[in-house]
């Protein structure tokens, strides 16, 4: 859905001493209506903005006005209109402004842009702004057609797992979704998260053979945001090897996309001390920059080891990347597109219990919130995908 705002300025109309007239009639007052409407899947669609007075005026009311930005996007989303004139001639009490907003077949949040009137004669403003709603129409969700892509074998290892996402469901021999807040036993999941985890087929779906976990701004459950969460715990688990997973990720400021792993057996006491590997996070509000972490420790909170990659050119929703971990008895490594950029061994950690030669799960997920990416603000754009187009594990 998109929307269309008009800023609002209270302009005050020229006007002359008894009203505005060589009459003693008072002069009218103005208002410019709201708007809700679709954009249509091609070519344009005219948005009619109704301007009214409240009576008729015995002169011609002379109405400037434009378009500004804003999450709607001039030229991409509607045609810009640069200090327009809209004349009421005496008599007339009703016209309208007319904005071609641009149809497309993409899915898309909720988009706003302004009609700001600059100037006013012959009237008073009582309302000179106006929320226009282009409201989506589509369901496709805008996946990237470039990226890097992965080899398809590495010397010394074979492809002993894969998932391509090809289906039009997820393969429950493999993948369970994790639902709710994590209440009442980790409430936020531990970490103030702020969605609501759910199997909908408006939270998670697939598309030209790809997996897309869908972040949301809604009321749901209590909370105002719902996205989803699965993982192969109890169905997949994995130990050593190298882990490719090709992804274009969200991005905007609170969201928080993740791909990690979790011990299927604590084997060393409840977590930090078991371990758990983060093979790819991005905090929404550096779309550029992704982290690999490996959390361990005797807890209660974790110590970590945490390394940052910085996407040369653009950023991480752009295209297709792949993650990768390399995984050895004492030692992992985190790899972006080839490009090894974080090493951790056994001995780097001294004294502290290496949990890493044990078997572990993979869990996919996008949140939304949390302490460290902070909560949503203004210029967080919903609804926000992470879409996976496979898993590949070597050994």
């Amino acid at each position: 859905m998109k929307y269309i705002l008009i800023a609002g300025v209270l302009l005050l109309g020229a006007c002359k001493k008894n009203g505005g007239s060589s009459s003693n009639t008072p002069s009218p007052y103005l208002t410019i209506d709201d708007l809700t409407a679709q954009e249509g899947n091609s070519g344009t669609t005219a948005f009619e903005f109704r301007v009214s007075l409240d009576h008729a005026a015995s002169q011609a009311v002379t109405v400037t006005y434009s378009t500004v930005d804003g999450t709607a996007k001039a030229g991409n989303d509607f045609t810009a209109a640069t200090s327009q004139t809209l004349v009421l001639q005496p008599g007339e009490t009703e016209k309208k402004i007319t904005v071609n907003v641009i149809g497309d077949d993409i899915k898309e949040g909720d988009e706003q842009f302004t009609i700001s009137i600059s100037a006013l004669t012959n009237a008073l403003v009582r309302k000179s702004t106006a929320t226009g709603t282009i409201t989506n129409d589509d369901t496709r969700v805008p996946i990237a057609t470039t990226g890097y892509d992965a080899p398809t074998s590495y010397p010394g290892y074979t492809l002993t797992w894969q998932d391509e996402f090809n289906g039009t469901t997820l393969n429950s021999a493999y993948w369970s979704n994790q639902n709710g807040d994590g209440c009442p036993d980790i409430c936020g999941w531990g970490n103030n998260e702020l969605e609501y985890y759910t199997p909908r087929p408006e939270n998670l779906f697939f598309q030209d053979g790809k997996l897309v976990i869908e972040a949301r701004k809604e009321n749901y459950s209590g909370k105002q945001y719902t996205s989803s969460k699965i993982l192969t715990a109890g169905k997949k688990t994995f130990k050593y090897g190298r882990i490719d997973i090709r992804a274009q990720l969200p991005k905007g400021k609170g969201i928080w996309p993740a791909l990690w792993l979790l011990p299927q057996d604590n084997v060393y006491g409840a977590w930090p001390k078991s371990g758990e590997l983060d093979l790819m996070e991005l905090v929404g509000h550096e779309p550029n920059k992704v982290y690999g972490t490996a959390h361990y420790g005797p807890g209660p909170g974790s110590t970590s080891t945490s390394r940052g990659y910085t996407q040369p050119t653009g950023d991480f929703s752009d295209q297709f990347h792949v993650f990768s971990l390399e995984w050895k008895a004492d030692q992992v490594k985190w790899y972006v597109d080839g490009n090894l950029y974080s090493t951790l061994n056994k001995a780097d950690i001294g004294a502290l219990q290496w949990p890493f030669n044990e078997s572990f799960y993979l869990i996919f997920n996008v949140a939304v919130g949390g302490y460290w990416p902070g909560n949503p603000d203004a210029t967080t754009y919903f609804p926000q995908w992470m879409v996976v187009d496979y898993i590949r594990v070597y050994q």
